[in-house]
């Protein structure tokens, strides 16, 4: 018996450590690709309108798509060899754009296919990621864990992110901005590709009908307003809040403010610090007061944050404005994560997970809407951006009206090691 306990930690370390690899492979890819999507379409000539819709519609076309991802993962029957199928989906699509920024064109409707294509992928794997490590971590692992796991992807993140905008900026300044995407993009597939080998090193666990049963939609609605499922209301609504504001500080840094380039990345990369910082911290503060509690926290953390964000335009107030929703967005983000780990009945995880995804991306489009009708609404006044940023923390912290009871954790049989 004794022999068989290093066996079995053994095994868990293995999985943790392709976890992480997988989790960071996974982030450099999003720091050099995501973020500079809208760019792309600008540089092959594409119109501000087309450049604008290329960061919206095609993620909202694969949510869509993406909800056929709970019959898919029920028929390949391994979680493993399903996201793997959406990492190289996802490789591919990175690829056919880099090879349009190589040639020096592309027509819009392959732009926004191949984007879609790399939406669907990215949004169906992680139904089922969180089946998957649902049943292979146990829950006294889970925090800590994944907290460091966290820390580690938004230091890469950003690195890669960094990393991407300087090539960028380079291949503005010596006039071959098209191969500077190329080489980029190239870079993101790569690292994508990279993933497959982690989550092939990681445990499988064997899916059946009885795991992946799909939620009447009928029943959602009596079920998100007042029964089990008031987490995934808490956490849409609670994004929408976020997204009212959120996506209008880059232009109230840049535009009002006539903040350079500088100072700006400056700003940006002061989130992803604090965040990375505040996590292990944020973990042992879920240890000690639950994750319930840290979530309310860190809600109300972001819309205070935001709303005392224009009562200064120094450079050191925004920063400490941007520690504050650093701090904050970990605890929110890590305790959110750990409670549908914990909550979600395991043969609903994966269809609840779907729609929650689809919701997530309407609640984002919702609520960049609410706050750009505001903007627009409000048109020149000059304190246009802060009353938009005091709404926007006004929904933060109005969401804790519908935060859920506590919740009751549901039964999780790990399963370390099981091969598919």
């Amino acid at each position: 018996m004794s022999s068989a306990h290093p066996s079995r930690r053994g095994v868990l370390r293995r999985d943790l450590r392709a976890c992480s690899g997988d989790g960071a492979t996974y982030c450099l890819m999003v720091g050099a690709a995501e973020t500079y999507f809208s760019a792309l379409a600008l540089a092959l000539g594409k119109s501000s309108v087309v450049g604008g819709l290329a960061a919206t519609l095609p993620n909202l076309a694969g949510a869509m798509l993406q909800l056929a991802s709970p019959g898919g993962l029920r028929r390949v029957g391994s979680p493993r060899r399903w996201i793997q199928g959406c990492a190289i989906l996802q490789g591919t699509a990175l690829l056919a754009l880099a090879g349009g920024a190589a040639i020096g064109r592309m027509p819009t409707w392959l732009i926004f296919g191949c984007l879609a294509i790399y939406w669907s992928a990215a949004l169906g794997a992680g139904p089922a990621w969180n089946t998957w490590v649902a049943r292979l971590f146990p829950a006294r692992l889970r925090a800590r864990y994944f907290a460091a796991r966290s820390r580690l992807c938004n230091v890469l993140q950003l690195l890669s992110m960094l990393g991407a905008g300087g090539l960028l900026w380079l291949g503005e300044r010596s006039q071959w901005p098209l191969p500077a995407f190329a080489a980029v993009l190239a870079f993101a597939a790569t690292c994508r590709f990279s993933s497959v080998a982690f989550l092939q090193a990681q445990g499988d666990i064997v899916i059946g009908d009885q795991d992946v049963r799909c939620v009447p939609w009928r029943s959602l609605p009596r079920r998100l307003l007042h029964g089990d499922l008031r987490l995934l209301l808490f956490l849409t609504l609670f994004t929408g809040a976020l997204q009212s504001g959120g996506p209008f500080i880059t232009p109230w840094l840049i535009d009002r403010l006539g903040m350079d380039k500088l100072r700006f990345t400056l700003c940006v990369a002061m989130v992803f610090i604090s965040k990375s910082l505040a996590l292990p911290i944020a973990a042992r503060v879920v240890r000690r007061l639950g994750a319930w509690r840290v979530m309310g926290l860190g809600a109300l953390g972001t819309g205070v944050a935001i709303a005392i964000l224009p009562l200064h335009t120094g450079l050191a107030w925004i920063l400490l404005v941007q520690t504050i929703f650093g701090v904050s967005i970990a605890g929110a983000e890590l305790a959110g994560f750990l409670l549908q780990l914990e909550t979600l009945r395991h043969e609903e995880r994966t269809s609840l997970m779907s729609t929650y995804m689809l919701m997530n991306c309407a609640a984002t489009a919702g609520g960049s809407l609410i706050g750009a009708a505001v903007l627009k609404g409000l048109g020149d006044w000059t304190h246009a951006y802060a009353a938009v940023f005091v709404l926007s923390g006004l929904l933060r912290a109005g969401v804790l009206l519908v935060r859920p009871p506590r919740p009751r954790p549901q039964a999780v049989v790990v399963a370390h090691g099981a091969r598919g």
